[in-house]
C-alpha cells in the first residue's frame, strides 16, 4: 500500500489513492512504497507524483549563477586548508551591483552565494565564530558580503540562494567542534551568547552534538537576517575523509522549513544532484527518483548513486529497497571558468560551450547553475562579462519568442498530439513541455512535421520530456503541422505543450 503525503492531508487507502490521483489533483511530492508492492501499482503512482509549490516555481527559474568567493580566490586553492588568514580577503571594490547586471542581462533569474565553504571561513558577521569577514580588514572588520549580495540581488529582480557548506575543515582542527567526539545534547535555537541582544520570538529545540549546534545557529542567522531566501543548498561534499561529522540532516531541515518554508532545499528534500559538474543531464532525465529512506545531502539513502544513468528509470523505481518515491528534479552544476574559484588567466568557456550546455541542462528538464566567479578585486573579470554577454544575447534571440505560438491542439486516434500552426513555420529548435503538476509520463516520443502536403516526415526522436525538452536540428525545417507520437508511458500523458524556435 502507498501513502501520499503533502502539507494538508494524508492517504493511506490504496483505493482513496487512485480515486484522488485520477481526479487531476497531484499536487503530491511523496510515495512511500510497502514491502512487496507491485511494480505496476509503484510506476502508476510515479506518474502521478508531482512538484510542490517551491519546486515548482524552482523550475521555472531555468538559470541560476554559482558565486565562489572567499579565501581561495587569493590563494590559488579551490579546497582552502582551513588556516588561510581572514586578512587575505580584502578586495578593493566589491561591487556586487557589478555581478547583478550582467546576470540580469543575461537571463539568470537566481543568484547563488558561497556565505562559508569547505575551509571554513564565514563572510557575515557571526555570532559564533571569530573566523570570517570581521576578522578580515575589509571594511575596518565591520562588513557583510552576504549582506551586500542579498541587497544587490534583489535590487535587479533575482532570486536569492545560500550556500553553506556542512564541511568545515577550520572546525575540524583540535579544539574545533567538527567530529569532536561530543554527545548529542538539548540545545536551543539560536544559542544566545554573552552580550547578545536579540529578543526572538520563537527558539527551536533539537538535540545535537557540538557541530550540529554550530551549524544550526550558522542556518538560523542566514535564514533570519537577510529576508526571504529561495535556495538553501547543503553541498553533500566531505573533503575531510577521516572523522566524518554526524550531520543530523533531520534538524537542519525542521530548521530550514520552519524559518524559510518557500526555500527549495539541494541535497535535502527538495532538489537533486544531476550527478556530474560538466552541464549534462541524461538523455532519460526523471524528476522521480526513488530511497531507501528520507533523501539526505550525501546521498546515501538514494537507491542509486547520483551518478547512475538510470536514474529514476522503471528499473530503479521498483527496485525491492526502495521505500519512498519522491519528485527530486535536477540541478546541473557547472563552471564559467575552469575551476570553481577565480584564478589568474581563466578563459571562460566559447559562447558554443554554453549554447550546448544550455540544450543539455534547461533543455533536458534540469535547472543550470553556472558558477560565475568574482576576482581578487570583488568584480567579475572583464571576459567573463563579455562572454556572459554573449550567452544572454544568444538566449534572447532563441527564446525570447516562440513561434508555436497560438498553434491548435489536436489528438488522433492513436493518441498522438497534432499542433496546426497559424502558418507554416521555419524552425530548428523543437521542444515540448509536460504539465508537471499532473506529473512527468512520457518515457519515449517522435515527432513528424507536415510542411503543408499532408505528409507527415520525420523529425526526430526522444526519451523524457517533463518541465521543457528542446532538440536542436541538423538544419531549419518547415512546417505547418507537427505531430508528436508517444512511444511510450507512464501513463496517459496530459495535453503537451509544443515549442519552436529559429
Amino acid at each position: 500500500m502507498f501513502t501520499i503525503r503533502d502539507h494538508s492531508r494524508r492517504f493511506v487507502c490504496a483505493a482513496l489513492l487512485v480515486a484522488v490521483l485520477g481526479a487531476g489533483t497531484p499536487d503530491h511530492s511523496v510515495a512511500t512504497v510497502a514491502p512487496g508492492e507491485s511494480p505496476r501499482r509503484i510506476i502508476a503512482a510515479a506518474a502521478h507524483l508531482g512538484p510542490t509549490p517551491r519546486q515548482l516555481a524552482w523550475q521555472h527559474e531555468e538559470l541560476t549563477a554559482f558565486v565562489h568567493y572567499g579565501p581561495d580566490t587569493y590563494t590559488g586553492l579551490e579546497i582552502g586548508a582551513g588556516t588561510e588568514s581572514p586578512n587575505l580577503v580584502d578586495p578593493q571594490y566589491f561591487i556586487p551591483d557589478q555581478w547583478m547586471r550582467t546576470l540580469r542581462d543575461a537571463g539568470f533569474k537566481k543568484v547563488m552565494f558561497t556565505t562559508k565553504h569547505h575551509d571554513g571561513m564565514v563572510l557575515w558577521p557571526s555570532r559564533y565564530t571569530r573566523y570570517g569577514i570581521s576578522a578580515s580588514p575589509w571594511r575596518n572588520g565591520h562588513g557583510d558580503m552576504v549582506g551586500a549580495v542579498v541587497r544587490s540581488a534583489r535590487k535587479y529582480g533575482l532570486k536569492v540562494a545560500l550556500y553553506l557548506s556542512p564541511a568545515d575543515i577550520h572546525e575540524s582542527f583540535p579544539g574545533g567542534r567538527y567530529a569532536d567526539g561530543s554527545k548529542p545534547a538539548p540545545s536551543t535555537i539560536p544559542t544566545l551568547v554573552p552580550g547578545d541582544d536579540r529578543h526572538p520570538k520563537q527558539f527551536y529545540h533539537f538535540v545535537v552534538d557540538d557541530y550540529n549546534r554550530y551549524y544550526l545557529n550558522q542556518l538560523y542567522e542566514l535564514l533570519t537576517q537577510y529576508g526571504p531566501i529561495d535556495e538553501v543548498f547543503l553541498d553533500g561534499f566531505n573533503p575531510l575523509r577521516k572523522r566524518p561529522e554526524p550531520y543530523d540532516f533531520n534538524a537542519w531541515y525542521r530548521l530550514i522549513r520552519a524559518l524559510q518554508p518557500n526555500a527549495v532545499m539541494f541535497g535535502g528534500l527538495d532538489i537533486n544532484w544531476v550527478g556530474n559538474e560538466l552541464g549534462v543531464a541524461r538523455q532519460a532525465q526523471w524528476s522521480v527518483v526513488s530511497f531507501a529512506g528520507p533523501p539526505r545531502p550525501d546521498q546515501t539513502s538514494a537507491i542509486q548513486d547520483p551518478t547512475e544513468p538510470l536514474a529514476g528509470s522503471r528499473a530503479s523505481l521498483v527496485d525491492p529497497k526502495a521505500r519512498e518515491i519522491r519528485w527530486y528534479p535536477s540541478e546541473c552544476d557547472a563552471r564559467l571558468e575552469s575551476t570553481w574559484f577565480w584564478h589568474p588567466n581563466q578563459p571562460p568557456k566559447t559562447l558554443a560551450e554554453l549554447e550546448t550546455m544550455y540544450y543539455t541542462t534547461i533543455g533536458r528538464n534540469c535547472q543550470l547553475i553556472l558558477d560565475t566567479p568574482p576576482n581578487k578585486s570583488g568584480l567579475l573579470d572583464a571576459a567573463d562579462v563579455a562572454r556572459l554577454r554573449e550567452f544572454g544575447a544568444w538566449i534572447h534571440a532563441h527564446f525570447d519568442h516562440d513561434l508555436a505560438a497560438g498553434a491548435a491542439l489536436s489528438r488522433e486516434a492513436g493518441g498522438a498530439f497534432v499542433y496546426t500552426l497559424p502558418r507554416t513555420t521555419q524552425f530548428q529548435t523543437i521542444g515540448f513541455a509536460e504539465q508537471i503538476t499532473a506529473g512527468q509520463r512520457v518515457e519515449a516520443f517522435a515527432v513528424d512535421a507536415d510542411a503543408g502536403d499532408g505528409v507527415w516526415n520525420p523529425l526526430t526522436t526522444g526519451q523524457t520530456i517533463g518541465y521543457k525538452r528542446l532538440i536542436k536540428l541538423d538544419r531549419t525545417r518547415s512546417a505547418k503541422r507537427v505531430r508528436l507520437r508517444i512511444l511510450q508511458a507512464r501513463e496517459k500523458p496530459e495535453p503537451i505543450g509544443l515549442l519552436l524556435f529559429r
